[in-house]
């Protein structure tokens, strides 16, 4: 039975749809509000957002008429149960409202965080767009999750989970999962800053900063990184290879050195550029039975014993609101953070001088780069998702990979307190 007849029979057993929680209303959530107003079965109950009117117009946008900005917070609730649309200005009350999931829209690492803990804190389902939280704390999220009776999940429509569906359907056919990644959409220029990209920002009416944070590649280090710790398969180098590669290469180019590809070891994550595989997502698998091998080849799924199974699109907001479905539904994640196998770190886009305050992603100072999670904590490597707003210590040079012993850090952060707990779980291996 698909999610729609399921959850329209859960609405007439309950008497109300779904109630989802939105925090965050800029581009990406405007369009998730969208697309779960027009779903059956379920509702956008709330919108949280520091800037009310955005909230109300994306209500708006969406078709609903019936809207009010709530301060109180008790007659807000009184709202969500009478099937009005509220808004409110904080997301961290959320979880306080009679809603049945909240979905994290706000793009801020630092804010995306909370709203997960106070969500699971709370009692409520979360599920999160914003990966660069996840990467940085995501699995002290999902043991909080798992420990109790509250699914934490990232959404469908991104690569890394749209990934992780492939790698499940190969491992399900019995294949032996060879590589794992994406196409690159955007140049790969590691020292872009937001000035770089300006333009090109306005006219996708963007945030140069959030573009930025594409093109100088570390969004897609996150991504991968993500991808890793949700499957266990590591990067084969730090950084990953990156091969310009079409859709008819992956399964000559991502394959192990010994049968003509570059991997030194494998599985490996792995990410490529140029070619046609953008927007899509790919696995490259190998048959290790004859027969098997044979009967792929016959069907013209390519010529074995290695193949690509290929996704070519991921459709972001479109998809997202199906982890909401299998959360309330099957009481399940979509994708999780399940081992700490890979970090991203900070490396240094140009000569930094001490004293400096430090941006974070799609800033001036760092770009992301992915290490092993061993290798980084040997490092004592800062993970990216803290570097925002520490001061350099001491004179770095370009290339230069952020330690902790670098940078003066805010230890009251919410963000800077969860990764150190986290830290503290994994070495005493009480999670991972």
């Amino acid at each position: 039975m698909s999610y729609t007849q399921r959850l329209l029979e859960r609405q007439r057993e309950l008497g109300h749809p779904v109630r989802v929680g939105v925090v965050g209303a800029g581009q990406m959530g405007s369009g998730l509000i969208a697309q779960i107003e027009r779903a059956k079965g379920m509702e956008v109950a709330a919108v949280a957002d520091v800037a009310t009117q955005r909230g109300v117009d994306a209500y708006t946008k969406a078709g609903r008429s019936d809207i009010t900005v709530e301060a109180d917070l008790t007659r807000a609730a009184e709202l969500v149960e009478a099937g009005r649309a509220v808004v409110i200005d904080d997301g961290l009350l959320m979880p306080k409202l009679p809603v049945d999931i909240v979905l994290e829209v706000s793009g801020v690492p630092e804010i995306a965080a909370q709203i997960a803990y106070a969500s699971l804190v709370g009692k409520k389902d979360v599920a999160l767009m914003t990966v660069e939280a996840d990467v940085t704390v995501g699995l002290l999220l999902s043991s909080v999750a798992n420990a109790g009776n509250q699914v934490y999940t990232i959404c469908r429509g991104d690569e890394p989970v749209e990934c992780l569906k492939l790698v499940e359907y190969a491992e399900d056919l019995g294949l032996t999962v060879v590589a794992a990644g994406k196409g690159k959409n955007n140049p790969n220029r590691p020292t872009d800053v937001p000035e770089d990209v300006a333009e090109e920002a306005a006219r996708k009416n963007m945030n140069p900063r959030m573009l930025c944070e594409f093109t100088d590649g570390t969004k897609t280090q996150l991504e991968m990184c993500a991808l890793s710790n949700a499957t266990g398969i590591p990067v084969d180098v730090a950084g990953m290879h990156g091969p310009s590669c079409t859709v008819d290469e992956l399964a000559t180019t991502l394959l192990p050195v010994a049968d003509g590809g570059i991997l030194t070891t494998y599985p490996a994550v792995e990410y490529t550029v140029e070619g046609d595989v953008a927007p899509g997502i790919f696995v490259v698998v190998r048959s290790e039975d004859p027969v098997v091998t044979h009967e792929l080849d016959y069907l013209k799924f390519g010529t074995g014993p290695y193949y690509a199974v290929y996704r070519p699109h991921h459709l972001a907001s479109i998809e997202a609101h199906l982890s909401i479905s299998e959360a309330v539904l099957n009481r399940s994640a979509d994708f999780q953070t399940k081992t700490w196998r890979s970090e991203v770190t900070a490396k240094a886009k140009f000569d930094l001088a001490a004293g400096t305050v430090l941006e974070g992603m799609g800033g001036h100072h760092v770009h992301g780069w992915t290490l092993d999670a061993d290798d980084s904590f040997a490092l004592n490597a800062i993970p990216i998702g803290l570097v925002a707003g520490c001061t350099l210590k001491r004179d770095l040079a370009a290339g230069e990979t952020l330690t902790y012993d670098d940078v003066e850090i805010d230890e009251t952060r919410p963000l800077v307190a969860m990764r150190r707990l986290q830290d503290a779980l994994l070495r005493t291996h009480v999670i991972g």
